[in-house]
């Protein structure tokens, strides 16, 4: 019975080290994969620009919030409206399909400084009981035929999250881009932000009834 003890003794000490050995291990392998939080980048006019890292991603997810007047009906109104037939010089669009609740189209980007990039993209609607409307957003393999055989696709993903706060809105925009392709990083990460930021306002001011502020491509 001793031996039987002692046998057993021995047997749980050493998974206790295999354990002690095995966690840390574990830990190392699960930390890095987590994401970390939001840290603000900017916030100035009554938009914020957060900004976080990702694992395996080369470009940060951003988030850019607001408030506004215009009830969160009536911002979901201008992005499936008016926002997506905002005409911009650096994109050719073609509507594949349009109805309340989804839209899907393609784009072809042009600008001096990169390759062209063509992409589609699903926007999906969804109400909320609380009043809260999401339009969450996806890039699709290009649907239609590409200008060039090698055009470079475009990889993105977010919501436009429309809390309602009062009679107003609280505008959450956050998306998680990548270009494609060779392009410098930091040159990339500006054009990112600005782009988001630009969308943010013309959003707020659209919706509100408000001239469109200039923005990229204008």
């Amino acid at each position: 019975m001793a031996l039987f003890r002692n046998s057993m003794a021995q047997r749980t000490a050493t998974a206790r080290c295999l354990l002690c050995l095995l966690l840390p291990a574990a830990l190392a392998v699960s930390g890095p994969l987590q994401a970390q939080q939001w840290r603000i980048a900017s916030e100035k006019d009554g938009i914020r620009m957060e900004t976080r890292p990702l694992p395996g991603e080369r470009f940060d997810e951003l988030r850019v919030s607001t408030s506004l007047k215009a009830s969160p009906q009536t911002v979901a109104d201008y992005l499936f409206g008016k926002y997506l037939e905002e005409k911009n010089k650096n994109i050719s669009r073609t509507f594949i399909k349009r109805e309340p609740q989804l839209t899907v189209w393609s784009d072809v980007l042009r600008t001096p400084l990169i390759s062209e990039r063509c992409y589609s993209m699903r926007f999906e609607k969804q109400v909320h009981g609380n009043g809260e409307i999401r339009v969450r957003f996806v890039s699709l393999d290009y649907v239609g035929k590409k200008p060039k055989p090698d055009c470079i696709a475009l990889r993105s993903r977010g919501e436009w999250v429309l809390t309602p706060v009062g009679t107003g809105t609280r505008l959450t925009y956050a998306s998680l881009t990548d270009v494609g392709g060779r392009v410098p990083v930091a040159l990339a990460r500006r054009s990112l932000s600005a782009a988001a930021i630009s969308s943010v306002r013309k959003v707020a001011a659209g919706a509100s009834g408000l001239a469109l502020p200039r923005g990229i491509g204008d």
